[in-house]
């Protein structure tokens, strides 16, 4: 009996073994199909393993991800039901998948079903405190949407967050750039503490009136949260000391201190739910200050939510928080580590023991997602995507990660890779449907619908596409038809109810119509709803009934920010003031830091002619915004002022045009300039304002062709009004230009035709700069000039500095009331004439600068806060860092330096377009990364980034390239126009250019040398002439082979190329094949000798891709064809020098007045060549090549020879010692350089 026993429980184990090895596997298999877009197969696995206790828990979770993807939501909630009431332990994944569309589906409005299982979960104890409030927090927000905020604040009372907190801020955070700085917001807590913020604001600590219902502390109620930190606290007060939970969850980036004790840093802006950051602190008895710092910059949000639990995050009901500041205990003990909440530990823990498991990677990777830890999520989903590449769950889950990075590339990729791989899918079929729409396809947009219609049923999506199909095909009885369907089944859906009022109200000419709109916003909160009811009922004459809708919205949500400002304007609409007075102070009492509501409540003071209240409501709406030029104009109305441009002694056109000089007058000049002047206008607080006039005539047919095309420059940060673009013609009559934002043709433009131009720009710079303004004006340029006039109407208290890079020009200064006006004036300005290889001409024009920025450093300070705060390391940089140097141990910094530089030249294109990029702020470098594309900020600051992650220090720097002028910016401006960096090595700089993907490492063309640079870092006060010590320099070396025959040279050579010489190599001879380049160096040759022939060309180096060495090797065979000429019985002919230095080079003319940039003239530091003459054996010279040894300050020329045996050696050396001559150098160089040319040129005699 025993043995039988003990035989039948062997037989037992055994089958329970097999049938666990049997599930396991076919689980396993059930997940592949799904990863493999078969869900039919996947559906049936899961549905047959929902069947055995082991496997139900997974197959319930599997067959929900299936319905998010192709069935109604509902039935998704129904397998998360039941994996709530039938599994041991739900709460991890319940957590993980609460995001998902199969739990929070409905928006905020919620199902029997839905609540019952929200109820029962909010009510578990046994569960970790977490699960429960959001279940707390989904019920709240169900009574909300519904309008019963009686039930909804009851819901929300159970969440146990802190409350009575005091607020202060804001605190600049441009581009991230506030979140490291100290403030003293930290030390003081006292209620009378004042602190300086934004544009120098004083602000203290405050109370806020009131609160969101879902009990969020949310700042962009209570002030311009964009770009900002914000500080909030308050006083916790614990009956003994306690070692607790702090639960945080965020909208924006964040810190909290406890009793003074940093305890939660989180740079990362993320939108996240409550308690997604956990921390152990300490309580001390009595009260504990808990102060809270949130930052916005890309968020979009700025908002958080602070619970103190226990250790199973259930709130202390022993706790109390007061807003009044107390007394406390610092705290001095070490702070403790960050805690993950349970969920991430459970998969986290599970995943060590079956680190291959699906669920478990798909579990975590939605709990990462939702919680914002971008890097972590993707980390997990990139090694799932390996192995199901085409997976549309997968990249459903890549969309939404790469939203919220906000990767539109990687989005769009994705996109057509469903389309592509998983047509059939609900995600696909939406995204074809959108297409079809887009390309007015209607018959494939029906069939697709249909589709999409047996997935869902007649949803309310379903039925919006099927309106819309219908009105696209013009049926009006079918839309009729759709939408008295679809209002019946959803008539708290808001769209369907709109479009149920227009039939009424459009087709049956219901005079109750608004009935319908009325009932819908009755019961749903749906703030924009009401508004347009409000509106219906005014528009009709119904005036209380339209007011009554407004103040019954505030009266359900008083933090309701844009309902005040809403009726408030209503109020003054109907010129009841003292009404629109009282409701703009109650959005004041909430926002204090409200411009627009200042401007408002301006506009009723003056209405109310209560002068001296509108100009205080007026100066303070321009404290908080000094960018708001209509509040300018409104105050400076009120105060009995004339408008700021008539303080401009304004052009006489038709006096100018009447007194225009002819053809005659500039026999040389295609148009003359009657007048080219700014007027600018820079107010007290920052605002600045200017209008340009250009009035110019043109006298021929080439002066027409320069000028029928203008484009006005103006960037993001602008706005731009072109008052006046005419054609002023001889006989007066005005044709105006046609114009495309700011691109103007002058059309019906003829000879002796006037062009007059006027156009106002609006300065609107933020942060610190707002303070500050800059500028620049040239006094003369390439046209002549009636008239060149600067004039600045400068607030009297504003102070700036002004310079001119030549000679002053006369200054007439005048009291204007609370300005001074400064007019730099001066006419009859001849052209500059261009002069060949002359400097640049910012060095040769007059050119006036004007500035408000303190100094070198006050910039460099300024771009460090913002652009170095980019510098932040992600997902995407840690991974490539990760390749870059994987399996290649112990590089050392330099080396690491060179692989970053590679990797950016080779993988990222140059663009620069205005929608995508700011024209000061970098992108962020994922972005760079993910997208392949951007300008010179954006990878400068990705090469800064990715040395960061390597250990290695580098800096920006920003440049004024050398066409821009060498002794130019002579005050802080922000004009510069391009941005480079440096590695910093073993206390060695290695600069670098990153927008050319041929340039060796640490090489620079030399018409960038001796550029203006401003190094961003905390040292920086001055501009730096660009020469680093540490360079590659650009060379070119020959090894040259000519033998003669007959009348013709077979030449072979080889050289070596570095630095911009091998970037020209690059540029282009790398994207041709060899046919075309053997063609191209013809070309090339052609103009030299025009009889050539190409025998062979080959080249090392030339892929920066592939290339073992940054010098690019030529090896090259061809002919040059009857270039030895007979003359009187001897052969004749000159040397074939690579880099010959020609007469027609440099054209220096009599009375020159500008030096010369010899960059253009000589594209190389130096250059090396060896040519061996192999002369026939049956000839000689008739005399030798007399040596040339030319030095001086600015270049050494040689050239020296040998004769051995038949062969003639020759070594030329150039070296580039000093890039610029001087003007009254100039023919002591032109003599210099006739010798080069000469020496080139020298023929030799065969007899």
């Amino acid at each position: 009996m025993k043995i039988k026993i003990i035989f039948s429980t062997l037989s037992f184990l055994v089958l329970f073994a097999v049938t666990t090895i049997q599930a396991q596997s076919k689980t396993k298999l059930a997940w592949e199909k799904f990863f493999q877009n078969d869900r039919q197969t996947s559906r049936k696995l899961f549905t047959q393993l929902t069947t055995q206790s082991t496997t139900a828990d997974e197959a319930n979770i599997g067959l929900a991800l299936l319905a998010e993807m192709d069935r109604p939501y509902a039935e998704g909630f129904g397998y998360i039901n039941k994996l709530y009431k039938n599994s041991a332990n739900p709460q991890p994944y319940l957590f993980a998948l609460w995001g998902s569309a199969a739990i929070n589906y409905n928006s905020g409005r919620k199902t029997p079903e839905q609540l019952e299982f929200l109820s029962s979960l909010a009510s578990r104890k046994d569960l970790d405190g977490t699960l429960p409030a959001m279940a707390v927090s989904l019920m709240g927000k169900h009574y909300e949407t519904i309008k019963d905020y009686g039930k909804a604040d009851q819901q929300y009372g159970n969440l146990g967050e802190l409350e009575n907190w005091l607020i202060t801020g804001e605190y600049e955070n441009i581009s991230t750039s506030g979140f490291d700085k100290n403030y003293d917001v930290l030390d003081k807590p006292q209620a009378d503490a004042q602190f300086k913020g934004k544009n120098n604001r004083q602000s203290g600590w405050r109370k806020v009136p009131y609160l969101r219902h879902d009990k969020w502390f949310d700042f962009s109620y209570y002030n311009s949260y964009h770009n900002a930190l914000q500080f909030a606290q308050t006083f916790v007060q614990s009956p003994d000391a306690r070692i607790v939970q702090l639960r945080v969850g965020v909208s924006g980036s964040v810190k909290v201190w406890v009793n003074d004790q940093l305890v939660l840093t989180e740079a990362e802006e993320r939108n996240n739910d409550l308690d997604s950051y956990i921390s152990t602190i300490q309580l001390h008895p009595g009260y504990n200050r808990v102060l809270v710092q949130i930052g916005e910059s890309y968020a979009n949000r700025s908002n958080f939510m602070v619970r103190i639990t226990d250790e199973k995050g259930q709130p202390l009901t022993a706790l109390t928080t007061t807003a009044t500041p107390q007394k406390y205990t610092k705290e001095t003990s070490a702070a403790t580590a960050r805690l993950q909440p349970a969920a991430f530990r459970y998969f986290e823990n599970k995943l060590k023991q079956q680190p291959d498991d699906y669920l478990d990677r798909l579990m975590l990777a939605k709990l990462y997602l939702r919680q914002g830890d971008i890097f972590e999520a993707r980390t997990l989903m990139e090694k799932l995507k390996q192995e199901f590449p085409q997976s549309t769950y997968l990249n459903s889950m890549f969309i939404e990660l790469f939203s919220r990075a906000n990767n539109r590339t990687g989005i769009e990729t994705l996109q057509e890779s469903i389309l592509t791989n998983d047509p059939e899918s609900a995600l696909g079929l939406e995204l074809a449907y959108s297409r079809y729409v887009a390309q007015q396809d209607l018959v494939n947009s029906e069939a697709t619908l249909k589709k999409l219609e047996a997935i869902y049923g007649e949803d309310e999506a379903i039925f919006l596409k099927k309106v819309n199909l219908a009105g696209k095909r013009k049926n009006q009885q079918e839309v009729i038809d759709l939408i008295e369907k679809a209002y019946t089944l959803y008539p708290n859906f808001g769209t369907i109810a709109g479009m149920k009022y227009s039939i009424e109200r459009d087709i049956r000419k219901n005079p109750q119509a608004i009935a319908i709109l009325q009932k819908y916003i009755d019961n749903n909160d749906d703030y924009g709803s009401a508004k347009f009811v409000a509106q219906l009922y005014l528009d009709k004459g119904e005036k209380d009934a339209g007011l009554n809708i407004y103040q019954s919205e505030i009266k359900n949500d008083p933090i309701g920010l844009g309902i005040y400002a809403d009726l408030g304007d209503q109020f003054y609409k109907l010129q009841s003031y003292d009404k629109a007075e009282k409701t703009y102070l109650q959005e004041l009492d909430i926002d204090p830091n409200n411009s627009r509501a200042y401007a408002a409540l301006g506009q009723v003071y003056n209405m109310m002619k209560q002068k001296e209240k509108s100009t205080i409501a007026y100066k303070k709406s321009l404290l908080i915004n000094p960018n708001d030029y209509d509040v300018i104009e409104s105050l400076r109305r009120l105060q009995d002022k004339k408008p700021v441009f008539d303080y401009f002694i304004q052009p006489d056109v038709k006096a100018l045009i009447a007194a225009a000089p002819t053809l005659k007058d500039f026999p040389d000049d295609h148009v003359v300039t009657l007048d080219n002047e700014i007027q600018k206008v820079v107010y007290e607080n920052g605002g600045s304002e200017e209008k340009h006039i250009f009035i110019a005539k043109v006298l021929t047919q080439k002066g027409l062709e320069s000028m029928k095309e203008y484009k006005i420059p103006y960037n993001s940060d602008q706005n731009l009004n072109v008052e006046i673009a005419e054609v002023i013609k001889a006989s007066g009559t005005k044709v105006p230009a046609e114009r495309n934002q700011n691109e103007v043709i002058f059309t019906n433009l003829e000879v002796g035709d006037v062009i007059n131009l006027r156009y106002k720009i609006e300065n609107y710079f933020v942060g610190t700069m707002a303070s500050h303004f800059w500028d620049s004006f040239y006094f003369n340029d390439g046209l002549p000039y009636v008239q060149a006039k600067y004039s600045l109407l400068v607030h009297h208290d504003k102070v700036f500095k002004y310079a001119f890079s030549q000679q002053p020009v006369p200054l007439v200064k005048t009291k204007k009331d609370e300005f001074d006006l400064y007019v730099w004036q001066q006419n009859n300005q001849k052209a500059l004439v261009y002069e060949d290889k002359m400097p640049p001409m910012d060095d040769v024009t007059n050119k006036l600068y004007i500035s408000s920025i303190p100094d070198w450093q006050y910039m460099s300070n300024w771009y460090n806060d913002i652009a170095a705060a980019k510098a932040r390391s992600s997902y995407e940089i840690k991974s490539v860092v990760n390749t870059l140097f994987a399996d290649k141990p112990n590089l050392d910094e330099l080396t690491k330096v060179k692989l970053i530089y590679k990797y950016i030249t080779n993988n990222i294109s140059y663009s620069s377009v205005s929608f995508r990029q700011s024209g000061i702020i970098p992108q962020n470098p994922a972005t760079v990364i993910n997208t392949r594309i951007g300008d010179c900020k954006d990878v400068a600051t990705l090469f800064v980034t990715m040395c960061k992650e390597a250990g290695i220090t580098a800096e920006l720097a920003l440049a004024s390239t050398r066409d821009n002028g060498i002794n130019t910016l002579l005050l802080p401006s922000m004009e510069f126009n391009h941005c480079i960096a440096k590695a910093i090595v073993n206390g060695k700089d290695y600069w670098v250019e990153l927008t050319s993907n041929s340039l060796p490492f640490n090489t620079f063309d030399n018409s960038f040398i001796h550029s203006n640079v401003l190094e961003i870092n905390k040292t920086a006060n001055k501009l730096t002439n660009f020469n680093p010590t540490i360079r590659g320099l650009n060379t070119m070396m020959y090894q040259t082979v000519v033998t003669l025959k007959d009348a013709d040279m077979q030449i072979k050579e080889n050289n070596q190329n570095t630095g911009s010489a091998a970037s020209y190599l690059r540029e282009v001879f790398n994207d041709l094949s060899s046919t075309d380049q053997l063609k191209k160096m013809k070309e090339q040759l052609s103009h030299a000798y025009p009889e050539n022939e190409i025998e062979q060309l080959t080249f090392g180096n030339l892929n920066t891709a592939t290339a073992t060495a940054d010098t690019v090797t030529t090896s090259t065979t061809y002919q040059l064809l009857n270039v030895i000429k007979p003359v009187a019985g001897l052969e004749i002919f000159s040397i074939p020098w690579s880099n010959k230095n020609g007469a027609s080079d440099l054209q220096i003319l009599a009375g020159r007045k500008s030096g010369i940039d010899l960059t253009q003239l000589f594209g190389t530091d130096s250059y090396d060549q060896e040519l061996i003459l192999n002369l026939p054996k049956d000839k000689s010279l008739v005399q030798s090549y007399p040596p040339v040894h030319i030095s001086n300050e600015f270049v050494d020329f040689n050239i020296e020879s040998s004769v051995k045996d038949q062969k003639l050696v020759f070594k030329r050396t150039f070296h580039l010692k000093n890039d610029f001559v001087p003007q009254d150098k100039v023919l002591a160089f032109k003599s210099f350089y006739k010798q080069m040319v000469d020496a080139d040129a020298q023929q030799l005699a065969l007899k």
